[in-house]
């Protein structure tokens, strides 16, 4: 299993630090965190400290997929709520 990939931090006058993920923001830390955090990236591999402060275990998912389910219980469930209907070509 390969680490998390694509994360890019900087750090602002002000203390704050930001992560990158493919350019878009994913998390933006100040104070206590954002030290803790750059402290870990100095110590360990920055791009795994970087996942696992974002929360990505490297692993890729669709946007806004998580938590939905797929099964004939999921909300949409299996269709039966509604009869089929049969269409006919209009003919002319």
């Amino acid at each position: 299993m390969t680490g998390a990939e694509g994360f890019d931090y900087r750090t602002r006058s002000n203390g704050e630090a930001v992560i990158f993920h493919h350019g878009k923001l994913a998390k933006m830390m100040r104070g206590d965190e954002a030290a803790a955090f750059l402290k870990d990236v100095e110590a360990g591999d920055p791009q795994e400290v970087m996942g696992t402060y974002v929360g990505n275990d490297g692993q890729a998912q669709k946007p806004g997929s998580a938590g939905k389910s797929t099964g004939p219980d999921s909300l949409h469930g299996n269709g039966e709520a509604h009869a089929t209907k049969d269409f006919r070509r209009k003919t002319g």
